[in-house]
């Protein structure tokens, strides 16, 4: 068992989160364009952070801020958990841990991951599809109910796995959002398609107008980003989910 510790720290107190959102830099970078786009189009509210004394020593700047690469942001009954950086392997199971933890401390009525999973075909693909896999039948229903499809046979991996672990452990409520996506390009196309399944499941109202009409400068800018993901997800077999399980018939 690892013995990283990883905490959320509000710096704002969040009395109220019915739905959390987790996107960190994974397959096409669907889930950091997703919710890095819903973040500044629905003006949401930097509310915390994510510390552990093992993360390495990185800090971002926007307007001259120096803030944590790992932050919270909130909207009404809505909390964003975004990452602007990949995460190491080793921490996947302790940030898992503690988001869930943090999660049921605040009675979250439904923990959302969001990712992208890799299709060879996603150049034929004009409108990519959103599939999701349900912790529970009541979940699955809400999911189904805003017209998301269920993902009935494949693998998950990554910070997706570990958090529906945690969750189904602990009795959160959860579900892991996977976009068709391209799995070595930053996806804005597939990140349009996130953010249209996230405004019917959590009530957002988010626009992916600009996002869609800036898509080539959206994968110029993260193209760096796209590449330290990269290393990052062989280490947990993303490319695993392409695969079809043993027991499927």
């Amino acid at each position: 068992m690892s013995s990283r510790h990883v905490t959320v720290v509000e710096t704002y107190p969040i009395d109220r989160c019915r739905y959390c959102l987790v996107g960190f830099p994974d397959v096409g970078l669907v889930s950091s364009i997703a919710l890095g786009h819903a973040v500044l189009e629905a003006q949401m509210t930097e509310v915390g952070h994510l510390v552990s004394d093992e993360f390495p020593p990185v800090i971002v700047v926007h307007d001259g801020v120096p803030k944590p690469p790992c932050r919270l942001y909130q909207k009404n009954d809505v909390v964003f958990v975004v990452s602007e950086m990949p995460i190491d392997f080793n921490f996947i199971t302790p940030i898992a841990r503690s988001l869930v933890d943090w999660a049921e401390s605040k009675n979250v009525e439904l923990l959302v991951t969001t990712s992208g999973i890799a299709v060879p075909n996603r150049l034929e693909i004009e409108v990519p599809e959103v599939y999701g896999v349900a912790s529970s039948a009541a979940v699955r229903k809400v999911m189904e109910d805003a017209g998301v499809k269920a993902l009935e046979e494949g693998f998950v991996a990554g910070l997706h796995a570990a958090l529906m672990k945690e969750s189904l452990k602990k009795r959160v409520p959860s579900l892991i959002l996977l976009t068709q996506s391209h799995l070595k390009y930053p996806d804005p196309g597939a990140a349009a398609s996130l953010i249209d399944a996230l405004n019917r499941l959590v009530g957002l109202d988010v626009d992916t107008k600009a996002l869609l009409v800036h898509e080539g400068e959206v994968r110029l800018r993260l193209r760096a980003l796209m590449q330290r993901t990269q290393e990052n997800m062989q280490q947990v077999k993303k490319g695993q989910e392409q695969e079809i399980p043993l027991l499927y018939s």
